[in-house]
């Protein structure tokens, strides 16, 4: 899955759209790890939050919808926002090269709400962020159209397709806390994965439909 640009302001013009997810996310891990006010952090949590002496207290937030959102731009640690900026990198450039930025914006608004959504319902009140759940739909999404579809447009090695799956399996039933990985929003994982699969069906049916598109070189990483 290469992308290769001759130059920044190709890199810009290409994939704007990617590199500003990434930015957006580099910044919200900037306000944890510089330790930016808790008020600052929690007007993007899902959930509006305070401490109140060791414990964690959550507010409703009426009418802010925007949290439903901004809880894929935080992340809590240096491996959390190093895989999922490398992850993005790799299947948001692709889907954002490949058929454009506007269904890249799509798929994280509708992928990143939803993931955010299966959390929150699954985990109740609870402090959770990260790209994560958009990486994994960017993964189903890139899976589900290829296999529909299979030119090479949307192509990524099975063996990337594989570990995250073994990953995602794995977080799920492993104590993860316990072996020092910190806890994980499995449900957005899984949510995501499954939005992801779904969205694709619709368009590498109607791509299909429209007859045979080029075959995209394939090319191992």
């Amino acid at each position: 899955m290469p992308h290769t640009f001759n130059s920044p302001r190709e890199l810009l013009r290409t994939v704007p759209v990617t590199l500003a997810l990434i930015v957006l996310s580099v910044c919200g891990f900037l306000l944890y790890y510089l330790g930016a006010p808790l008020s600052w952090i929690a007007a993007f949590t899902y959930q509006e939050f305070s401490v109140e002496g060791r414990q964690v207290v959550f507010q409703s937030s009426p009418g802010e919808y925007w949290r439903i959102i901004t809880p894929i731009f935080l992340h809590f640690g240096w491996l959390h926002i190093t895989f999922n900026s490398l992850w993005l990198w790799e299947l948001g450039a692709l889907i954002e090269q490949r058929l454009g930025g506007v269904y890249l914006v799509a798929l994280v608004l509708l992928c990143g709400g939803g993931s955010n959504i299966a959390q929150a319902a699954y985990s109740g009140p609870s402090l959770f962020g990260g790209m994560s759940g958009v990486v994994y739909a960017l993964l189903g999404f890139c899976w589900v159209y290829n296999a529909l579809l299979p030119n090479g447009r949307l192509w990524v090695p099975r063996a990337i397709i594989i570990f995250m799956l073994v990953w995602l399996v794995f977080c799920m039933v492993a104590p993860t806390e316990l072996l020092g990985i910190g806890s994980i929003a499995n449900a957005a994982h899984l949510g995501g994965l499954l939005l992801g699969c779904l969205l694709a069906l619709p368009l590498a049916l109607r791509h299909r439909q429209q007859g045979p598109l080029r075959p995209m070189d394939k090319e191992d990483d």
